[in-house]
């Protein structure tokens, strides 16, 4: 629909004067009417800002026919969308057949019949405006899935209905939680909690997105993100320890005080699609489970690993913390990363 008017839009091809006039006094009260004489004309209107939103064709003009038209405005990206009905004199259902097949939604048979012709564009135009909601539809589907899951997941998902849960190996984990978060929303009203804890996800987000780590989900103050998951990542245990300490450092400068603590394991799991009516992409197994207890265990600004895992880790200032108690795990030697070496 013209974006300076309320009216449709609608182009009307014919090189007879008696036929665009009588058509043209059908529906001017009702739409936004432009007229092409000729087959060049009406290509080039077909193009033109704002575009009709149907299109009412002739067929037999001189130069090129309503078929060649019809042709040319299905074979090219701007125009092919737009829904075409032929005029026509002619009532053989070849040349019916030959109109549908080149991409026409429908025959106006002349001579015209106003209530007839008010009623085939009123249907037609109807049926676009239902497809152009539902394609609205399908970009707030695509936009929410795009905002819950990975993009390997929505992929597969939009071409098989679903994701195979399957095990996946020599994948890092990233646990980080917020101190203190607790004690802030006693203190503050609801809208300002959600306000600051967005603040600070969208900064997490961020930094995990720089690191090639693929959000898994958020739980109250914590956030769960992954390396070479569904992407592939060069080193995925670097890449998630990188963006722990980068979420670190930005919550720091966030001027509110914030300080995270951050737990990185690394090893196989299973991931997978959970529900049905409310999509969720998570992870399990002994990994995330590590990394979580590791989180735990961690110093404000720090990010804690295991002191095996941290024997294959370079380039960064590491101290020991010695044996810990991990629920489920006993008592781990454990390692703290506070910055870059």
């Amino acid at each position: 629909m013209g974006t300076n008017s309320d009216k449709w839009i609608i182009l009307l091809v014919d090189d007879t004067p008696a036929n665009i006039q009588m058509a043209n006094n059908i529906l001017k009260d009702t739409y936004t009417v432009k007229i092409a004489t000729s087959a060049a004309r009406a290509l080039d209107l077909a193009k033109a800002a704002p575009q009709p939103d149907l299109i009412l064709l002739d067929i037999v003009m001189p130069e090129m026919d309503g078929y060649e038209v019809c042709r040319r405005l299905k074979s090219d990206p701007v125009t092919s969308a737009i829904p075409i009905i032929f005029l026509t004199g002619k009532t053989d259902p070849e040349d019916e057949t030959k109109g549908f097949e080149l991409g026409a939604i429908d025959y106006i048979h002349k001579p015209f019949s106003p209530p007839v012709v008010q009623v085939r564009v009123r249907t037609q135009l109807t049926l676009l405006e239902a497809r152009e909601q539902l394609a609205a539809e399908k970009r707030k589907v695509d936009r929410l899935l795009d905002n819950v899951l990975p993009p390997p997941a929505v992929a597969e998902i939009k071409l098989t209905g679903g994701v195979v849960p399957r095990r996946f190996e020599n994948v890092a984990v990233l646990f980080c939680d917020l101190v203190g978060f607790t004690n802030y929303c006693d203190r503050y009203a609801p809208e300002d909690v959600v306000r600051e804890l967005g603040d600070l996800f969208v900064i997490f987000e961020n930094c995990a997105r720089r690191h090639q780590l693929e959000k898994i989900k958020t739980m109250g103050d914590a956030f769960l993100a992954t390396a070479g998951l569904l992407q592939p990542v060069e080193d995925p245990l670097r890449a998630a320890v990188n963006c722990a300490l980068a979420i670190s450092e930005e919550a720091a400068r966030s001027g509110r005080g914030w300080q995270v603590r951050s737990g990185v394991h690394i090893g196989p799991l299973m991931a997978g699609v959970v529900g049905h009516e409310r999509y969720q992409f998570d992870v399990w197994g002994d990994t995330v489970n590590v990394a979580s207890r590791l989180t735990g265990a961690a110093s404000p600004g720090g990010v804690g690993l295991t002191e095996q895992t941290s024997t294959s880790l370079n380039g960064f200032a590491v101290s020991p913390r010695g044996a810990v108690e991990l629920k489920g795990k006993g008592s781990v030697r454990i390692v703290e990363v506070n910055g870059r070496a």
